[in-house]
């Protein structure tokens, strides 16, 4: 008897180990090349709510409507995604106008002043000073070519992937259109493919998914809009020019794993040492610790209450989908959790008591 609960065991888990193997290659490898056609289902099920009320109560046709709100959300999508790249274009030219004027007005005038005072201090020394003092100013001139040949490559690469961005991009608004419009359609010819008792675990699941990553990116609007709150302050505080957008900025790349707002934050606090701004520098590293700590402190439990996983789960969840797969499972196991917990939870599966 043993025994045959032994092979049972095997054999589930060997099927488990599986499924989850054909979902982790799916996601990995298949998910990126279908990326346009997976956006466009998601805005078709975003706008269904709204095209169908405005559609029955209106009595307006459901493909008139759907093109309609397709316009205006690509219009307003593209008004904003103008308006934002302009802004951050300017923002990085005058970063990089302003690294040519802190050197001019302040590093060079100070290297000056030292290679003239210390070699009267320290005579026996002044073929030395005079090397340290060539070679920090040559190092300090190179990192500035450099900070600006990056800027340069960077717009330049991010202009060569604008062909492939665009045909994604339009294949995304074809297919926005067509899931859209025939959105009862094509779930309809989908659910035919299944037995009529599987077709409710279907639509549970569906409705399990949509709900779940509603509620995932409420956690995460919740908080990127407290990061977003932090630095403005701080920055307005520390007297940094476009305060907003630069808290925008980093607000976003928080989000993202392995990077954080030390990326930005702490290099930023490093060169601004370097180049003698100590309060800002100190004022830089305070607003990276109060960040850090709120955002560790507040992501497993807003998160998790928000799914209702407890908070050490979805941290772990968290964890090993960024070490997994990146950006893509940051979400994507959280949700996967939560979706399993909650089918759990009604009896439709029944992975543990």
């Amino acid at each position: 008897m043993n025994l045959e609960k032994q092979k049972a065991f095997l054999i589930r888990f060997t099927y488990i180990i599986v499924i989850l193997g054909i979902i982790f290659i799916s996601i990995k490898y298949f998910l990126p090349t279908l990326m346009p056609f997976v956006i466009g289902l998601f805005i078709a099920a975003l706008l269904k709510p709204v095209i169908d009320f405005i559609s029955k109560h209106l009595h307006i046709n459901r493909a008139v409507v759907s093109i309609l709100l397709l316009l205006i959300f690509y219009s307003i999508l593209g008004l904003l995604t103008a308006f934002l790249g302009v802004k951050l274009v300017y923002f990085i030219r005058d970063l990089v106008f302003q690294l040519t004027d802190v050197y001019q007005s302040l590093i060079q005038p100070t290297l000056e002043d030292l290679a003239r005072d210390l070699p009267l201090m320290y005579p026996d020394l002044e073929v030395y000073l005079e090397e340290s003092i060539s070679s920090i100013s040559n190092s300090i001139i190179s990192f500035i070519s450099k900070a600006s040949t990056v800027a340069v490559s960077t717009a330049t690469g991010f202009a060569g992937q604008i062909p492939n961005f665009l045909i994604r991009f339009i294949f995304t608004i074809v297919s926005s259109f067509f899931f859209t419009i025939d959105f009862h359609k094509i779930t309809g010819f989908i659910l035919r493919q299944y037995p009529t008792e599987k077709r409710e675990m279907i639509i549970t699941i569906k409705d399990n998914v949509i709900g779940t990553i509603g509620k995932f990116l409420r956690a995460y609007a919740t908080l990127i809009s407290i990061t977003f709150i932090e630095l403005s302050i701080g920055f307005s505080i520390l007297h940094i020019s476009n305060p907003f957008l630069l808290g925008a900025v980093v607000a976003i790349v928080d989000v993202l794993p392995i990077l954080g707002t030390g990326a930005v934050l702490l290099p930023w606090a490093v060169i601004a040492f370097v180049f003698g701004m100590n309060e800002l520098g100190i004022g830089l590293l305070i607003l990276y610790i109060v960040i850090t700590v709120v955002r560790q402190t507040l992501e497993p439990r807003v998160v998790g209450q928000q799914i209702g996983l407890h908070p050490v789960v979805t941290l772990i969840c968290i964890f090993v989908g960024a070490q997994l797969l990146g950006v893509v499972g940051l979400f994507m196991l959280p949700v996967t959790a939560t979706i399993l917990k909650k089918m759990n939870d009604e009896g439709t599966i029944h992975l543990f008591k």
